[in-house]
């Protein structure tokens, strides 16, 4: 802000209020995937493949077995052939000088093993009757019978990982499984934290109480956490900074001079007369830095302060532009705004197609007061195994109806985390989504159908319905 309170008033008014959407939508805008780079396959995880990988040979390589049985010719069956010798996986058919089947033959084999040359199909143990050197077959078979032909699994060329493909445990094996050593993905964006406010301690520092005005800083060390989750481990801790202009806009400069793509801070955007930081990102005060500040405020509870900018080099403004959010102070709505602005960000940078929160339909399981001024996003946990009874869908986006909604009845109950104030960081323990309630006066009701954007693991949720036996249609 300024340094008094009518320059406070101008500040909040400079930047005109805009909805959640328009605030993700110029985000994503302007985030754009990072350039490409080979990594060995092992090392993929988690990343988005820029390049599709095409298998360089097939898999099997060779006509393979898919049972322990006795491979034959399947013209001499039903008979009696001569057994001559064995192929198991990874050890083809050696016997006697033998390496093919003859008429009149056949060749012990495993699951997996090659096929040896001469048989066209594998009759499974159980079906044959073993007498000395020679095996009676009974039935008639198939060519091709429990036979996997070369290129089953994978044809040559075929497109194993396409681009943009999160990579996965299940993708590391299928490019092993075609002999793939480095694939290309993009570029991880690096990141730097930063902490504002005189109030700030690290833990172990001072005793905070009412004689120091102290407070613990819990946002760093949370956003590290939430940028690690999200997939970026290269964190630049910039440490906390006082409200002072010329510090900030050095520690700005810096993360740029470093070469971080994303600088997310949080603090000193609000609207007091020591909350500097939109003047520090337009370089107002110096540190060889210029900016523009894309949006000041959003229309959101918690988080109205919330801040994008993208910063350069005055002496180099064809270099490359760091994108900045300047996330509130308070902990819940540094987390909330980090969750719908920065990880959708990071996610476009590293490739993600479609970047931004996955979006679902809940129940509340009890009423909801709406806050009059502005969308509230509510934290909640998830719970499947408890059945309300539905009293409302609510409204759709425009272009959807109520028939999007097939059946509600395994909708899962949403169970607010309690009191939503934003300094209290213990309604985000245990969250896995952020309810979408729209601006007051009312209330939403106990039954109600939600839109919810998903925040945490959910795969670890309390989800447990019973098993079904489906209908089979014969």
């Amino acid at each position: 802000g300024g340094a008094s309170g009518q320059s406070d008033f101008a500040m909040a008014h400079k930047y005109p209020m805009i909805s959640m959407n328009e605030a993700v939508d110029r985000v994503i805008s302007r985030a754009h995937p990072l350039p490409q780079e080979s990594v060995a396959f092992v090392d993929a995880v988690g990343r988005v493949v820029a390049e599709d990988f095409v298998a360089p040979r097939p898999h099997p390589p060779f006509a393979a077995s898919v049972m322990d049985g006795y491979a034959v010719r399947s013209a001499d069956c039903p008979g009696v052939v001569t057994l001559i010798g064995a192929s198991r996986a990874g050890a083809p058919m050696r016997g006697a000088g033998n390496t093919s089947i003859q008429p009149g033959q056949c060749a012990y084999i495993t699951t997996g093993a090659p096929l040896p040359p001469g048989a066209d199909a594998v009759v499974p143990a159980e079906e044959c009757r073993v007498d000395g050197g020679t095996v009676s077959i009974d039935a008639d078979v198939d060519a091709g019978k429990w036979v996997r032909p070369v290129g089953f699994d994978i044809k040559a060329g075929e497109t194993l990982v396409p681009a943009g493909s999160l990579v996965g445990a299940h993708e590391v094996g299928i490019v092993a499984a075609a002999g793939g050593g480095e694939i290309y993905v993009h570029r991880k964006p690096k990141l730097a934290l930063l902490s504002t406010g005189d109030e700030l301690a690290e833990a172990g520092e001072v005793e905070p109480d009412a004689s120091s005005g102290r407070i613990y800083d819990a946002n760093r060390p949370m956003l590290a956490a939430l940028a690690k989750t999200s997939g970026v481990d290269d964190v630049l801790d910039l440490g906390r900074a006082a409200d002072e202009p010329g510090a900030l806009a050095s520690l700005v400069a810096r993360a740029h001079a470093e070469g971080c793509d994303v600088l997310v801070t949080s603090g000193g955007v609000s609207e007091g007369d020591r909350d500097y930081l939109k003047e520090v990102l337009l370089g107002e005060h110096g540190g060889g830095i210029e900016g523009e500040v894309h949006f000041g405020r959003v229309m959101m509870k918690p988080g109205k302060p919330l801040t994008f900018a993208e910063v350069q080099s005055k002496t180099n403004r064809g270099g490359n532009k760091m994108l900045v959010f300047a996330l509130p102070g308070n902990p819940v709505s540094a987390a909330v705004t980090f969750h719908l602005v920065v990880v959708p960000t990071l996610r476009r940078m590293m490739g993600w197609r479609d970047p931004r929160l996955r979006r679902v339909h809940v129940v509340v399981s009890s009423d909801l007061k709406l806050d009059p001024e502005r969308p509230e996003y509510h934290r909640a946990t998830l719970d499947w195994q408890e059945q309300l009874t539905t009293t409302s869908l609510g409204a759709f986006t425009p272009g959807a109806s109520t028939d999007d909604v097939k059946s509600t009845r395994h909708l899962p109950a949403a169970h607010s985390t309690g009191k939503q104030v934003s300094s209290r960081l213990t309604s985000m323990r245990g969250a896995e989504v952020l309810m979408e309630l729209p601006r007051g006066p009312g209330m939403v009701a106990k039954g109600t159908v939600v839109s919810a954007l998903v925040i945490g693991n959910v795969s670890s949720a309390s989800v447990q319905l019973p098993a079904i036996s489906p209908e089979v249609v014969r």
